[in-house]
C-alpha cells in the first residue's frame, strides 16, 4: 500500500532536452481549446465511449466482465485482499492524465502510434508499420526512434494492419495547423 501511495503522488520526470517556453505558451492555448475538454477535466479518469474516440476495439474484445470475474476469483482464491477489478461491461477507454505523456510512447491503449507528433497525424497517414523497444527517444517527434538499424536490432516490428493492433481513431488535433501542432507538442513537453 505504501509503494502504490507513494508512486500515485510521486509527481511525472521533467523532460530532459530544452524546451522552446514561448512556443509552450502558446502550445498550452492549443490544448486548453483542443484537449483539455478530455484531459483536463472531470472527464479525465473517467471512461469516453468507443464510438466517440473511433480507436480499435481489440482490447475491449479481449478484456472484459467475465475476464474481470475470473481474475477476481483467481485472486480472492489465493488469498489476497485488494479492490477488486471492474466487473461491468467496457464501453470505451479511459481519457488519460497526460502527466509525463512525453516519456509514455507508444500511444493509444494499445501502443499503435510511435509518437506524439504521429498522433496528431490524420490516421491514414500514421506508420502502419515500426519497431517498438529500442530506448533512444525521438525529442523532435516526441517518442522514441522507431527506424533504423538500432531500432530493429533492439526492438519488436508493429503492424498496425494486424486484428487488435489498429491506429484509427482518436483522431483529435489532426487537423490543427503545422504551427499549432508544433505549440502543442511543445507544451506536451512540459507536463
Amino acid at each position: 500500500d505504501w509503494l502504490v501511495d507513494y508512486l500515485k503522488n510521486k509527481p511525472a520526470p521533467k523532460y530532459p532536452f530544452p524546451i522552446d517556453a514561448t512556443r509552450a505558451a502558446q502550445g498550452k492555448t492549443v490544448f486548453d481549446a483542443n484537449c483539455a475538454a478530455c484531459h483536463a477535466s472531470a472527464r479525465t479518469g473517467t471512461v469516453v465511449p468507443l464510438s466517440e474516440i473511433g480507436t480499435d476495439r481489440g482490447r475491449l474484445d479481449t478484456w472484459g466482465k467475465q475476464a474481470a470475474i475470473e481474475a477476481n476469483r483467481v485472486v480472492s482464491n489465493m488469498g489476497i485482499q485488494r479492490t477488486g477489478l471492474v466487473e461491468a461491461p467496457l464501453t470505451g477507454y479511459v481519457a488519460q492524465f497526460l502527466d509525463g505523456i512525453w516519456l509514455r510512447a507508444p500511444y493509444l491503449h494499445n501502443g499503435s502510434v510511435p509518437s506524439l507528433a504521429d498522433l496528431l497525424t490524420p490516421p491514414a497517414q500514421r506508420p502502419q508499420t515500426f519497431w517498438r523497444g529500442y530506448d533512444v527517444y525521438d525529442p523532435a517527434r516526441v517518442g522514441f526512434v522507431v527506424q533504423g538499424p538500432a531500432a530493429e536490432r533492439a526492438g519488436t516490428l508493429y503492424d498496425t494492419r494486424l486484428r487488435g493492433n489498429g491506429n484509427r481513431g482518436h483522431a483529435f488535433g489532426t487537423a490543427l495547423t503545422a504551427q499549432d501542432k508544433a505549440a502543442l507538442l511543445e507544451y506536451l513537453k512540459t507536463l
